[in-house]
């Protein structure tokens, strides 16, 4: 049997960027990947079949992938919907298949109880330039859709919003991650680059290795500028959350 792997981390800490090396060197995503916006001209690289899984759970309990509440287990059919879509990748044999997406922190113990030999690949990035990220996006799609979503929004008429949902996803994520994972930061341009070869040595995996042309040339690159707050508090608890993402194995 293939060895899954399962791409995650914050939204805008890089894992589209190691998606694309990933696929790039033979990993199967799907058939049936979200594409490209200006935030993303590469592609997101997210099924999106299992972006409506993670967002019916998340909305099952009135929750959406802004709200910085944990999510109830079971999670609606979550568990059901995992082993339909198992099932339905796995039928057609791949030496190398997974999946990316952001949702995954808040949903990883339940993929890993569908999938025990699945290994998980966590891509990381400091508070301040995810959320500095997350802000500029979301600005550009309120411009850009003619302000027809309000809920883009949310993060100014909540300030605190990024960096509490930046604390709760790897709060999530750290509660749920295995021994085997890998945890790479966005700023680590040379790790990402390895990463293939990485991957091959630690689990055995058939990653080809090749050029790094594919590369986003945005990696590693810092916010403009800090990002403000008004709780102070939420700066000790994301200092906290950040040294125990960097000694995660």
């Amino acid at each position: 049997m293939s060895t899954p792997l399962l791409i995650t981390g914050f939204h805008r800490s890089g894992t589209s960027a190691v998606a694309r090396v990933l696929q790039h060197r033979g990993l199967d995503l799907g058939t049936n990947l979200l594409g490209a916006e200006p935030s993303n001209p590469y592609g997101h690289f997210e099924d999106i079949d299992v972006i409506a899984m993670h967002d019916a759970a998340l909305a099952a309990h009135d929750l959406t992938w802004k709200s910085p509440t944990p999510c109830p287990r079971p999670a609606g059919s979550l568990t059901d919907d995992i082993a339909r879509y198992i099932e339905q990748r796995t039928s057609t044999p791949h030496d190398l298949w997974g999946i990316k997406d952001p949702r995954l922190c808040l949903f990883l113990g339940q993929w890993l109880t569908a999938l025990p030999q699945a290994k998980v690949v966590v891509v990381v990035r400091e508070p301040g330039a995810a959320i500095d990220s997350l802000h500029r996006r979301h600005a550009q799609r309120y411009v850009d859709t003619r302000h027809s979503d309000p809920t883009d929004l949310a993060f100014w008429q909540d300030p605190d919003l990024g960096l509490r949902l930046w604390i709760h996803y790897h709060e999530q994520l750290l509660a749920a991650l295995p021994g085997t994972s890998v945890v790479v930061n966005f700023e680590d341009r040379s790790g990402i680059e390895a990463l293939p070869q990485t991957l091959n040595d630690r689990w055995g995996l058939p990653f080809r290795t090749g050029d790094v042309s594919q590369l986003d040339a945005d990696l590693g690159r810092r916010p403009s500028k800090p990002i403000e707050v008004r709780d102070g508090s939420l700066i000790d608890s994301a200092l906290d959350v950040w040294g125990k993402l960097l000694i995660s194995p």
